[in-house]
Order: structure tokens, then sequence, then C-alpha cells
């Protein structure tokens, strides 16, 4: 290192060494990040007067090798479904890299973020690496303030396919109240085998209880992939592997369940809705009924499947009280 006198001034033969105004090399600034495709314009579900909520698979997000071939543009379609749906919070998985999330966020004037593998997390670095696909929450930095999150269900980690469930404490900022709460982000075991369905129902059981000894008397919200439905499951001659949870009611309601029976599918190809929500009896006394959506993202984006996700949104809307 070249060091000078304070208040000495640097002679000419040491600014050339420097590389200031000189023929010495410099290192290039790097270059500025590809400018995203101009957006596309998704209708807004979200109001001023309701808070919403969506759950969202982004289809192995920020992969090279997986999901959509074109990240950019990828991205860019997220960032527009996102921001022009107007939904409060998002519970969101398949996120295959930090990097890719943060770029997302940077994008989203107003919104934040958290991913499960950041380092505020308790338990996210030791459940989740870096490549492997992981859970988020992307939510208006306006109506959603973290105050800690940690990783749950650690212990059924084979039940969880590997990705245990990402457990935020939130407030709830809405209608000039600001309410605590908890949201729980999961990822379930896919696949129609047999053993596939045994651990889901296995890791369904672990919620559960967790959900009964810890938050009995909490606001909780549960978005997921839950990889099955609620109705009948996608194993061939089974129930649902969640039916403990489908008849917790009133305490436990999945209030997408009414998509289930309407003939509604959230994953292209399919005819099921394996994307839900569950929601605790303290918050669905605000429950707007009938509110339930899948929202056809895919009508408004050319070649949705190829450039954005598999998974369409899955909506709730919810008329949080003044007082």
């Amino acid at each position: 290192m070249i060091r000078r006198r304070r208040g000495a001034a640097i002679p000419l033969c040491l600014l050339a060494l420097l590389g200031c105004g000189s023929d010495t090399p410099t290192v290039p600034p790097p270059p500025p990040p590809d400018p995203l495709p101009q957006p596309i314009a998704i209708p807004a579900r979200g109001t001023d007067d309701t808070f919403d909520m969506a759950t969202w698979n982004l289809l192995n997000f920020g992969s090279t090798g997986l999901g959509p071939s074109d990240e950019i543009l990828q991205l860019a379609r997220i960032r527009d479904v996102i921001l022009g749906t107007d939904a409060d919070l998002w519970g969101v998985q398949e996120v295959s890299r930090a990097s890719a999330f943060e770029s997302l966020l940077a994008n989203l004037p107003g919104y934040g973020g958290l991913l499960v593998n950041d380092t505020s997390v308790v338990g996210g670095t030791g459940s989740y690496t870096g490549g492997e696909i992981k859970v988020g929450l992307i939510f208006k930095s306006s109506a959603v303030e973290v105050t800690g999150a940690r990783v749950i269900l650690a212990e059924l980690d084979y039940e969880f396919a590997g990705r245990p469930p990402l457990e935020v404490r939130v407030r709830l900022n809405h209608a000039g109240v600001s309410r605590e709460a908890v949201i729980i982000v999961l990822h379930a075991k896919a696949n129609q085998d047999a053993t596939s369905w045994a651990r889901r129902a296995a890791a369904g059981e672990g919620l559960k209880a967790h959900l009964e000894s810890t938050l009995a008397d909490d606001i909780v919200l549960v978005p997921g992939d839950w990889n099955d439905d609620m109705d009948e499951s996608i194993t061939s001659g089974r129930d649902t592997p969640y039916r403990p949870l489908v008849d917790a009611g009133p305490d436990w309601v999945f209030p997408t369940a009414e998509l289930s029976t309407t003939g509604e599918t959230s994953i292209l190809g399919y005819d099921d809705v394996i994307d839900h929500i569950l929601a605790s009896d303290e918050i669905m006394a605000w429950y707007e009924a009938g509110s339930a959506l899948v929202y056809r993202v895919d009508e408004h984006i050319p070649d949705y499947e190829d450039t954005t996700s598999d998974h369409l949104p899955v909506l709730v809307r919810f008329r949080l009280p003044p007082n």
C-alpha cells in the first residue's frame, strides 16, 4: 500500500502508478444488470379496505437449470404478478437462489421480503443450503413488519422432503391498527405414490400438533404448496392426507378448500388445487366469505408455464376491523 504524509501532495509519478490519468490498466466497473422486459398489466385483486394474502409456487426461481430458461424474463413476470395483484402478503415456494430473491425485491418498490435461509432466521442456514428450493415471504412494507423468524418441525425434515416450514412472527398494520400474527410458509412432499402420501400425512399431523400446542390463541395463517388437495388426495383411492387439519374446524380452517369442490386447479395440466391457505379461528372471524380465488394470471401472460410458473397464485381476503 502506498501511503503519503498528511497534507502532502501526491507526486504525478505516483498518480500514474495509481492509475489516475495514466495508461495503467484499471479494473472496469461491473456491467449494469440486464434491463427487465416491459411489464405486463395484471389486474388488481387486492383492495385498500381489505387484507389480501396469496400463496404461490415460483417454479425453481433463480435456478439456471430448472424451471423457465430465461431467468430475467421469469423475474419480470413474477414482478408483474406481485405488483399487479396488489396483495399485502405472499407466501412463496421454490426460490432456488437468494440472489434472485434479492433482485426480485429490488424490483418491487414498497415491498420487503424474507427467505428461509436468511441469517436472521433461527435454524434457517442449518436446514437449507444455498442451492436447494426454499420458502419465503414477500409483503408490503406498509402492511407487514417482521419481528422474528425460525424454522420449525426440523425433526420432520424427511416428512417435509428436506424443507421444514418457515415460521415468521409479524405485526400486521391495517385499518390504523397493529395486530400480532404468525405466518407459517410450507412446501410439502410432492408426488402421487403411497409413500409420498404417508409423508405428507405425517407432516400434517406434526404441524397440527405444533399449532395446537404453541399457537392455539394466535392469529395464524399457513400459506403453502401442500402438494395435495383437501377434499380427496391426488394419490388414487386415498383421502386427503390432511384430514386431521381439515376436520379441525372451527379452530383451524382452510378457506381455500371451497376451491377444491368447484373444479378449480392451481397447477397447470392437473385437476386439483394443491396450493392452499390454512387459517386460525382468530382471523377466520374476519374472512370475506367466498373470496378464495385461484388467480388465472396465465390468461394475461403469454406462454405462462414456460416463462413464469406452472402454479397459479391462490388468494384469500380478510376485512380486519379497525379496533
